[in-house]
């Protein structure tokens, strides 16, 4: 653990080196030291384990009294498995392990080009990343050591898997949205029509509505991806409002997520939720094959998300997105695992930490 083993720490401790990066607000940890390699024939399976297994490292992470930030996520770099990839990580959130993030892909290359884990050269530098749903193409500018911008494309495409479902909410009557896959399955919702202007005044409503939105379409829906088949209940929601065009190919449109239990709403617009109200504008016809799509959250933190490519994906039309935005690192840590602690999770976390 390099320099890890020089702190004074009991046996029964243990210490994970940290690097947080935020992304347009979206705070991410990632994990570069202190974890054993675990056990699986691919990312995928090693995610599993984590899951099934040491749950603890995500809770410790995550949760308070070591975490707490409103809109937090974590990464833990782990070998690749397949020869293409130059690193490898498995995303932690609090409602559990998504398949793929954008800006967890985003922070995770910054952390690893920037802390010297991966090699890094002035102008673009180009990597592929191994994330549980499968490889990620990112390309980095970098100048002085910093990355200035970071692109990321992933191989797995996204798609429409349904249109038009009606929700029944007393209360508030019927909510239409579409669900779209795009590393975890997303429900949409029209932001206009529920009253959101999607600005920061609206966080409260938007959680409000969200927390009530998730228990109800869990019970009716329980979607199930064609190649990593059931994925667990839904728990997020998209907030897209009407899509502007500004320009020939430009296009802006406003982006807010919500992610089950939080009591905040995601600060950046986010990678994956950009890349879902993208593909719904491909459905309805809007967007061509090279039109760029701005997303900006209620914080107007914002990305750019660009329309590649179209085509079959398991019966869906299934459609590949770049998303560019930028990053930063704002703590380097080491995060003390004190095992008589009643607060640190006992979920499995002894058996993860190095020793």
């Amino acid at each position: 653990m390099s320099q890890t083993s020089q702190l004074p720490i009991s046996p029964r401790s243990g210490v994970i080196d940290v690097v947080d990066v935020h992304v347009g607000g979206d705070l991410h940890r990632i994990v570069l030291d202190g974890i054993v390699e675990l056990p699986g024939e691919s990312v995928l399976e090693k995610m599993a384990h984590l899951r099934d297994n040491a749950d603890g490292l995500r809770q410790i992470l995550l949760e308070e009294p070591r975490g707490g930030h409103p809109s937090l996520y974590a990464d833990l770099v782990v070998e690749p498995k397949n020869p293409k990839a130059d690193a490898a990580f498995i995303i932690m959130e609090l409602m559990g392990y998504p398949l793929i993030s954008g800006t967890n892909t985003m922070s995770t290359a910054i952390a690893l080009l920037e802390m010297g884990r991966l090699p890094m050269v002035e102008g673009p530098n180009s990597l592929v990343l191994e994330a549980p749903g499968g490889l990620i193409d990112v390309d980095a500018y970098c100048e002085n050591g910093k990355v200035k911008s970071v692109t990321y494309k992933a191989n797995t495409p996204s798609y429409m898997a349904a249109r038009d479902l009606v929700l029944d909410m007393p209360g508030r009557g019927k909510i239409k949205f579409d669900l779209i896959w795009t590393g975890a399955f997303y429900p949409v919702v029209n932001a206009s029509e529920l009253g959101f202007k999607l600005i920061r005044e609206d966080e409260a409503s938007l959680v409000e509505f969200a927390r009530d939105f998730i228990p109800m379409i869990r019970e009716h829906h329980r979607p199930v991806h064609p190649v990593f088949g059931d994925e667990g209940p839904l728990s997020f929601v998209v907030f897209a409002g009407e899509p502007d065009k500004v320009a020939e190919g430009e296009w802006e449109r406003r982006v807010c997520c919500y992610e089950y239990p939080r009591n905040s709403v995601c600060r950046a617009p986010a990678g994956v939720p950009s890349t879902a109200v993208l593909v719904q504008l491909v459905e309805q016809g809007k967007l061509s094959v090279g039109d760029a799509l701005r997303t900006i959250s209620i914080f107007d933190t914002d990305l750019l998300a660009n329309f590649v490519s179209v085509d079959p994906y398991h019966g869906h039309n299934g459609v590949t997105v770049t998303v560019t935005g930028r990053g930063w690192i704002t703590t380097r840590s080491q995060i003390i695992v004190d095992l008589s602690d009643p607060l640190t999770p006992r979920d499995g976390l002894d058996g993860v930490l190095e020793r």
